[in-house]
């Protein structure tokens, strides 16, 4: 039997199938049961203030492209393939979206769909994702792998939280389009080795805005997917950008992003800077973004993500290698260790740090 989805208003598109029929406040309906939603019947359910309603998850566009779309011969499960290589394959798929619009060509929102629900097929291989967002990466390419991590972090985050599913589903696009607006910046500028002039900053801020102009002509794109590329800048504190927003004025999704973003370009090599490792990085967002990220959403994360570096292999500022036993909440950059047969609290341990993780 066909599961029934609640979902919002400004999350319909096109193409969804309701799954019951829907009145106004006077009794009369305004669209029947089992009705293809289209463009008209979406804005008559807004100009009437529907807030939710109940849609066929058959229906739902991750459904769609692979039961519809997907030819016979090719409608394999995108679980069944190996993580990292469906991970690759995203990664590509991404990089040529981005091409296509650095060279002024236009792209259909079904591109973009087919890599998010590639990643959303991931949902529960949250090992394999934490694995690979912190593997090394090649640094001429890291706005490619950055907007895939991005996506996949954010999901999590979303599923840390225990948002609807659709809510998860929207987040993996915005993950996924957060920094597409780099791609009408030059090339030469996003791999820039070195700090960049206050000039080029300024261009280079301006991605967020190119990313929202971009992603809000997608036709059928949720508007919450725009605006969290929009905002996934700003600041709690207002010391964001492109509005400085305070913290209350900030959506949701964007705060994700501004999450799973922090943390993802402060793992990764880039043209001007060496990766830090998962534990400093805890470390700086515990207790250096305060104020600046949003502390419900970065505690969620961190506590979450933390615990999947049990059992991992790290190697010590002393040259020691060491492996992860405990994760201590009050300081997770700051783990108990094994060593050479004693444990170690690197909370309390003086003169010893993780340099990296093996």
């Amino acid at each position: 039997m066909d599961k029934k989805i609640n979902v919002s208003i400004g999350a319909c598109l096109p193409g969804m199938v309701t799954a019951e029929t829907i009145f106004n406040n006077y009794g009369a309906v305004i669209v029947w049961e089992n009705t293809k939603l289209d463009d008209s019947s979406i804005h008559r359910l807004k100009d009437f203030r529907i807030e939710n309603i109940q849609i066929f998850e058959s229906s739902l566009p991750y459904k769609q492209l692979k039961e519809d779309r997907m030819p016979a011969k090719e409608a394999v499960r995108a679980e069944e393939i190996p993580f990292t290589e469906a991970y690759e394959k995203d990664t590509d798929a991404f990089k040529s979206i981005l091409y296509d619009l650095s060279t002024g060509k236009t792209v259909s929102l079904n591109k973009t769909i087919e890599i998010a629900n590639s990643v959303y097929s991931r949902k529960n291989d949250n090992r394999e994702i934490i694995n690979c967002v912190t593997q090394i990466r090649k640094v001429d390419e890291y706005t490619y792998y950055h907007c895939v991590n991005v996506s996949l972090l954010s999901m999590l985050i979303g599923k840390w939280m225990k948002l609807a599913s659709d809510d998860i589903y929207m987040l993996v696009q915005a993950g996924l389009l957060h920094d597409i607006g780099k791609s009408l910046i030059s090339t030469e500028l996003i791999n820039k080795p070195g700090k960049l002039t206050d000039e080029e900053f300024l261009m280079m801020k301006k991605h967020s805005e190119y990313g929202y102009y971009l992603v809000k002509n997608l036709k059928g794109i949720d508007e919450r997917v725009s605006e969290a590329v929009y905002y996934h800048h700003e600041r709690e504190d207002g010391s964001g950008y492109p509005l400085g927003l305070p913290g209350a004025e900030i959506s949701q999704f964007a705060k994700i992003l501004g999450v799973a973003d922090t943390f993802d370009a402060m793992t990764a090599n880039r043209t001007f800077k060496l990766k830090k490792s998962p534990f400093n990085v805890f470390d700086m967002m515990q207790f250096g973004c305060f104020g600046y990220l949003d502390p419900v959403i970065m505690d969620v994360f961190l506590a979450n993500i933390s615990h999947y570096y049990i059992g991992y292999k790290v190697k010590l500022s002393d040259g020691r290698i060491a492996e992860v036993v405990y994760i201590n909440r009050q300081q997770y950059g700051k783990p108990v260790l094994k060593v050479d047969g004693a444990f170690i609290d690197i909370s309390v341990a003086k003169n010893i740090s993780i340099e990296e993780v093996l």
